[in-house]
């Protein structure tokens, strides 16, 4: 998609393919209109032989480089006409790009600093030469002269650019000390946002380029979610600048504690109570309350001369600390070592397990199981011997694969398998599957749930991710328990597995938490397919009464309520003339109803 009007009404998609009668290196594109609300689409006009094409921002035009002559094409949307021709004086051009209002354009060349500009009211072309790769990313259109802003390593510059060539006015300072990313003016040209690789962005007001540069957004400040409690009121994030946890309440969001940490990649864990947490670094482990966070422990559980990557930790019930991570040495050799430590006044080391050659730890939030891959390997707790002992899970050749999780409690363990993609859940105590495999095709990310106090004694919950739907279903019948649209990446049960939280990579600050008790009634679950004991399609209320029923070929494109975008089919639900319960008979024809009665009165006429 290259534009969209600002109602939203309607979108134009430019579709580019290979031109056989123009030849292999000829592209042709068809250029399309979209009515959104009506669903109609009309073929505006095709042009063969191109290079490079732009919208311009008011939706207005598009402009096309043509590659069998030097010369750029403007064409109106509104009627599919070329309007104007604007040739230019060298080969290869490489791109094109307006300014914010439409009022000019710009070319840049392969392999040339050679600009050219033309400004659409007067058609007049200014070519010049500019030490830039490609088009510079900003133009601003101005009656007298028309400004390009260009960014360099850590700098911007203004220039100026006029039928006399172009002239630099300003150069700014370092911004930072991160490379600029981006930058944008505003339309009037009055300011200027730079954006850098360390996630600042700055605003400069361009009547006063000497001014100073006040800091309007910091993303590296923003908390990074990293863990969440096994009762899911507190949650561990992470800021940057200084580097430090904080512990936050998932209900109001405020900080309850912080520590500092050094820089790098962290592991947490949090005691099966919420009292403790454990954070991993490359040198150290500390332990602190979370109501306290000034009572803590640190200790280098490492061993010296070994580089220490993919750490993990867990607490028993006990309270004892189970770490796993794995080791390289001087001669690139790995190894993983798992340990147990006692936490007192001081930590102590009772247990130790050397692994050789493994590529992932999978450690049981409860601390009792930890499952190695490549080759599979799984170890449980003896309670006795205070050791991990090696058993063996059913079909364990099914044990690798990316999508994977334990239960909160870590009775559980689900993997969706490379060798036919099904997800297979096992029992932690026991290694015997938990029912029957679910096939899930299309599958990037698994949850299980505690055991769920609505329903009956070690009922579980799985949640399975094919975007954009999660789908629950009963980890020993495999039946559908409900499934709800979901635009996040991660997710987990929290609580007492009546809740489903998730959250977004590009919004970490952001937890979306869906009560799965009143799904039907929740705005982002909307209405839920039925169970797979009720068939053909009908969707049920919250009494899994009846509601309406689905055609086949329109379930899979049911559109659920706050949907935030449709991309391809979909299918909407007019509720505006709805009848439900006894009022059923208002959707009869009368005029059919009549007629038919009238054929039955005449049929018996017949008879008699």
């Amino acid at each position: 998609m290259d534009w969209i009007d600002e109602d939203g009404s309607s979108i134009r998609i430019i579709a580019l393919t290979d031109s056989e009668d123009q030849g292999p290196h000829s592209t042709c594109i068809l250029v399309k209109l979209w009515d959104i609300g009506n669903d109609i689409s009309d073929r505006l006009f095709e042009v063969t032989g191109i290079s490079v094409t732009r919208f311009s921002p008011n939706g207005q035009y598009l402009a096309v480089g043509r590659r069998s002559e030097n010369v750029v094409e403007l064409w109106n949307l509104e009627d599919g006409e070329s309007t104007h021709r604007f040739p230019y004086p060298l080969d290869n051009i490489s791109s094109l790009h307006f300014s914010p209002t439409s009022d000019c354009f710009m070319a840049a060349f392969k392999g040339s600093r050679h600009k050219c500009l033309w400004t659409l009211d007067t058609q007049e072309m200014t070519s010049f030469n500019l030490d830039v790769e490609d088009i510079p990313p900003a133009i601003i259109h101005s009656p007298n002269a028309n400004r390009l802003f260009v960014r360099r390593d850590n700098t911007v510059e203004i220039w100026e650019v006029s039928m006399t060539g172009p002239n630099m006015i300003f150069k700014t300072e370092p911004l930072t000390t991160s490379k600029i990313w981006s930058i944008c003016p505003s339309r009037d040209g009055h300011r200027l946002l730079v954006g850098s690789v360390d996630g600042t962005v700055r605003m400069r007001n361009m009547e006063d380029l000497g001014s100073s540069q006040p800091v309007i957004q910091d993303v590296t400040d923003r908390p990074e979610i990293i863990g969440f409690s096994p009762s899911g009121k507190m949650v561990a994030t992470r800021s940057r600048r200084p580097d430090y946890v904080e512990l936050r309440d998932t209900a109001t969001w405020e900080v309850a504690g912080s520590m500092d940490i050094e820089e790098g990649h962290i592991e947490v864990a949090f005691s099966a109570d919420d009292k403790r947490i454990a954070v991993l670094t490359r040198n150290c482990v500390t332990i602190c309350d979370i109501m306290h966070p000034e009572n803590r422990l640190s200790f280098d559980p490492w061993p010296k001369g070994k580089l220490v990557y993919e750490r993990k930790a867990a607490f028993q019930t006990c309270n004892h600390l189970v770490i796993c991570a794995r080791l390289l040495d001087d001669s690139n050799e790995i190894s993983g070592l798992l340990q147990v430590w006692k936490l007192k006044d001081h930590s102590e080391c009772t247990s130790s397990l050397h692994i050789n050659k493994y590529s992932n730890i999978l450690l049981a939030p409860n601390g009792l199981t930890v499952i190695f891959i490549h080759p599979a390997l799984c170890y449980s707790w003896n309670h006795e011997t205070a050791q991990f002992d090696r058993i063996h899970f059913t079909d364990e050749a099914h044990l690798h694969g990316d999508s994977r999780a334990y239960s909160p409690d870590g009775k559980l363990f689900a993997c969706c398998s490379y060798e036919d993609w099904d997800v297979r859940v096992w029992n932690t105590q026991t290694g015997q599957l938990c029912g029957t495999p679910i096939t899930m095709p299309g599958m990037n990310e698994i949850a299980l749930s505690p055991a769920l106090s609505d329903r009956s004694l070690g009922d579980r919950l799985i949640s399975v991710r094919c975007y954009p739907t999660i789908t629950l279903f009963d980890v020993y019948t495999g039946h559908l328990y409900a499934q709800c649209w979901d635009p996040g990446w991660g997710m987990a049960f929290i609580g007492d597995g009546a809740k489903l939280a998730s959250y977004r990579d590009n919004h970490p600050t952001r937890i979306d938490i869906v009560g799965l008790a009143s799904k039907h009634q929740n705005a982002i679950h909307g209405y839920e397919p039925v169970p797979q004991d009720v068939e053909d399609g009908w969707v049920v209320g919250q009494d899994h009464e009846l509601l309406f029923w689905v055609p086949l070929e329109h379930r899979k494109d049911l559109c659920l309520p706050h949907v935030e975008m449709i991309w391809g089919r979909s299918t909407k639900v007019d509720f505006s003339r709805f009848r439900y319960g006894s009022k059923w008979t208002e959707c009869i024809d009368q005029g059919w109803l009549k007629e038919l009665e009238e054929s039955g009165k005449r049929m018996a006429r017949l008879l008699e």
